[in-house]
């Protein structure tokens, strides 16, 4: 309540170990359902497989198509009208030299995109890619601390998600050229979410708890 008000209701539709494609699936479903003026999005590189990539083009092709996969679903939430939020990737146990390489690249690139990025990365890296010791629950997952961490790092856009909520305003800033140019080159598995873009009006969607559980506590909905 206190980050997004009492009246705002947020909608979890997290499904634990989702990829981009989950996700996509997901969030198609959510978006016709739930009718949202905002979509928090924050998925895991480790999902997408970075993890168990070997070598440097093996890594950085997962982080293509991580990236790639965002992208669409950000595609698919303005295009039906909602603001978008997205969490950045943050560490995993098992990241290595090349696996750092490569977050760090897509978490540059997100920050371009003109929309605000919860930096999930920057307060847990211990400048390897992985948990702190003291940060790590397993490999894939921050402990109490470390996702007290990563809800300290929503607060900046705090502000953001109660404008969207309350009016449901798109985000102010144009999109890049380079995210115009990658979404025309988008693959086409995607387009699947076309029939659920005019759908939308109203309430809070959040991917969040066990994929993405740092946004602030909130009112729970009541069933519907």
């Amino acid at each position: 309540d206190e980050a997004l008000g009492p009246q705002t209701r947020v909608v979890n539709e997290a499904i634990p170990g989702s990829d981009t494609r989950i996700a996509a699936t997901a969030l198609a479903a959510a978006l016709l359902r739930w009718k949202p003026k905002a979509v928090v999005i924050a998925l895991s590189a480790g999902n997408e497989g970075l993890p168990v990539t070997t070598g440097e083009a093996a890594a950085e092709a997962c982080a293509e198509t991580f990236l790639g996969g965002l992208e669409a679903l950000v595609a698919a939430a303005e295009r039906a009208g909602a603001a978008v939020v997205l969490g950045s990737v943050y560490p995993h146990g098992a990241y290595k030299a090349v696996h750092y390489g490569a977050i760090t690249r897509v978490a540059e690139t997100m920050r371009g995109w003109g929309r605000p990025v919860f930096d999930f990365l920057t307060p847990l890296d211990d400048g390897a890619g992985r948990w702190p010791e003291a940060l790590q629950a397993d490999p894939a997952h921050p402990n109490s601390e470390g996702h007290r961490r990563m809800f300290e790092a929503t607060r900046p856009h705090w502000e953001a998600l109660r404008r969207a909520a309350a009016k449901g305003e798109p985000n102010s800033k144009r999109p890049s050229k380079e995210f115009i140019a990658r979404r025309r080159a988008a693959p086409i598995e995607y387009v699947h979410l076309s029939p659920y873009l005019e759908a939308l009006e109203a309430v809070v969607f959040a991917l969040r708890n066990k994929i993405s559980p740092y946004l602030p506590p909130v009112r729970r909905a009541a069933p519907i």
